[in-house]
């Protein structure tokens, strides 16, 4: 048996060398010579997907398969007993796999429905709370889309999905939701209301997780208090409404605490898959997903640390086993997901694209500063002064007295503190508010736990049943003065109608073949999507071909742009030039301080000078 058992030990160990050599390969040949060979076994003679950035991430793979097996074949030689033992373990692991997975999936329900559990008044509390927080942003569902959610759902949406799947020359394709979008754009509808659903749906669903994470953290006034704040929240409102993957990020974040906190306490295969999946797909949407799960798993390792998790787990290593093994799968799931783009277009497009390169060290303090005041202004805004500085001293105060307050001795608090700065620090990243919105949950989830911590302390003398109702009535007061600004701001916002849509809409009295649009780049986006809306040609937008007419949208204010713009600006910067249009047909149809859009009738001299007499040719 010995012998048998040394000799399996010496195929394994030979076994691993040959594939530690066989991965080593692409590591040390260059990129022309595997091109030599690719294209000798192509039946057509010439490997076309094979890229220098293919060739980059199958060397980047070879080399960790073949650093894995070197360590797998040093591990046999040295350890050869344990080498044994490890593999058996492993064998008897998934060998009763299906049995585990199926009974804790069984404990995972149970748990789930539990968890679900509340009393009647809580119950009718929360079902408010989301009625009213989906009223909100169901009235503004189809406010004027913007920019950036223009440009994602028209260069993403619009498209093939192939294409949704393997572009990413911007961060604006926040590719898990561009997919729902594009899914939605195709079968569903374009309007906004439609393609804004994904985000929608997602803001509206922190709303009750939110209370949940408030309850299993603190305690369930502490859950109430944080769904109302949550679901009147300006900042999550508007990220509810704009088809972007920003409240979607939000949602995932909470999914990945909560499920956190359950494998705190049980040792569950189902939960542990559940944060992989989510924290997998909260990636695939955004790369910014690193912070909240970066904390999280900081935060896991600090329990483990000093101990406190479930005696489901035999022993700590138990427990880091699990821990690795979810970041390892999170990082190879993710970067599996993002495969199409990296073999489309190279890997730096992702990590090494002008928005997420490090800020010059001499602007990155300066801009950071900027950026806080930003956060503070977009935290407050429309926010009734009273809730706000509740917040900030509640978060003062839980923060205080966590220990008193919570059953899970180490807070949500210090993983971030411990994660996100030297993370930022090491980045150095441009940090919009937006960028940071998986906080904002959290900033209200403690700001109420020290708000309630206080309102219990301070009526502590009191009978139960009478605390228990002034405790509910300062929640419900609470809540109706932060939402009552919102609602007001709901229904304005609810009027307001796109100038862009206005503009489309005027073009359409014209024959599209014959209509060019000049516009400036802060302002085409809007009407590329109202124009795709209202299913008009592409086109319109292409000044490399005959046409008739010329319309021109100009933005005397720009905000944030270059500089304001002028009619003679957009025409010749951006359309054909002021030589092809005939100045005295000027119709000028909108003229506001944003905006301003008129109508040309094209010079036809010069249009046959430099286009030719088949003024169809360009169609």
């Amino acid at each position: 048996m010995k012998k048998d058992s040394s000799l399996r030990n010496k195929k394994a160990i030979c076994f691993f060398l040959i594939c530690c050599l066989f991965f080593l390969i692409p590591v040390i040949i260059n990129f022309e010579k595997a091109q030599e060979f690719g294209n000798s076994i192509a039946p057509d003679g010439n490997l076309e997907r094979l890229t220098p950035e293919v060739f980059h991430i199958v060397q980047i793979g070879s080399g960790i398969l073949s650093f894995l097996n070197f360590c797998f074949s040093l591990f046999a030689i040295i350890f050869p007993q344990k080498y044994k033992t490890f593999i058996q373990q492993q064998k008897q692991s998934l060998n009763s796999l299906p049995s585990r997975y199926k009974k804790d999936i069984q404990l995972f329900w149970k748990s789930l429905i539990t968890s679900l559990r509340m009393e009647k008044s809580d119950l009718f509390l929360l079902l408010f709370i989301m009625a009213a927080g989906f009223a909100v942003r169901w009235i503004m569902i189809n406010r004027p889309m913007t920019h950036d959610e223009s440009y994602s759902v028209y260069i993403w949406g619009s498209s093939s999905l192939r294409h949704t799947t393997n572009d990413y020359h911007l961060p604006n394709n926040h590719v898990f939701h561009s997919i729902l979008v594009n899914f939605i754009y195709h079968t569903i509808g374009k309007i906004p209301a439609f393609i804004r659903l994904p985000a929608f749906i997602s803001g509206w669903l922190i709303i009750p997780f939110a209370f949940l994470l408030g309850k299993k953290m603190y305690n369930r006034n502490t859950g109430l208090l944080t769904a109302g704040l949550v679901a009147f929240s300006p900042f999550l409102i508007d990220y509810s409404t704009q088809a972007r993957g920003y409240s979607m990020l939000s949602l995932f974040t909470i999914f990945i605490f909560l499920l956190g906190m359950y494998v705190l306490h049980h040792k569950n295969l189902v939960a542990w898959s559940l944060i992989i999946l989510i924290a997998s797909l909260g990636f695939y949407t955004l790369p910014i997903m690193l912070y909240p799960f970066g904390a999280l798993c900081v935060w896991l390792f600090l329990l483990l640390v000093f101990s406190l998790f479930s005696s489901d787990y035999p022993n700590q290593t138990n427990f880091l086993k699990y821990l690795i093994i979810s970041g390892i799968s999170v990082s190879v799931l993710s970067l599996l997901l993002y495969s199409p783009i990296f073999i489309n277009s190279g890997m730096d497009v992702l990590f090494n694209n002008v928005f997420v390169l490090p800020l010059p060290k001499n602007d990155f303090f300066p801009t950071l500063l900027s950026r806080f005041s930003d956060h503070f202004h977009a935290f407050t805004d429309t926010v009734p002064k009273l809730i706000w500085i509740f917040l900030f001293l509640g978060i003062l105060i839980s923060s205080t007295i966590h220990h008193r307050i919570s059953q899970i001795r180490i807070p949500l608090q210090a993983a971030f503190i411990v994660w996100l700065p030297p993370v930022i620090l090491y980045q150095r990243p441009n940090l919009w508010p937006r960028t940071q919105i998986y906080l904002w949950v959290f900033v209200i989830l403690w700001g109420s736990a020290g708000m309630i911590a206080t309102a219990e302390w301070i009526l502590n003398r009191t009978r139960s049943r009478l605390r228990s109702g002034l405790i509910s009535f300062f929640i419900i007061t609470a809540v109706v003065v932060a939402a009552i600004p919102q609602g007001i701001r709901a229904v304005q916002v609810s009027k307001e109608i796109s100038i862009h849509e206005i503009a489309i809409q005027e073009i359409l009295t014209d024959d599209p073949e014959e209509v060019l649009v000049a516009v400036a780049p802060e302002d085409d986006a809007a009407l590329w999507y109202y124009a795709d809306r209202y299913n008009l040609p592409k086109t319109i937008f292409d000044k490399n071909r005959p046409f008739a007419t010329v319309y021109v949208f100009a933005n005397p204010q720009n905000e944030g742009f270059e500089e304001p713009r002028t009619v003679d600006d957009v025409l010749n910067r951006y359309g054909p030039g002021a030589a092809f249009v005939l100045e005295n047909t000027k119709q000028v149809f909108i003229d506001r301080e944003n905006a301003v859009f008129c109508k040309y009738e094209a010079n036809s001299r010069v249009i046959e000078e430099t286009f030719g007499n088949n003024r169809s040719s360009g169609f």
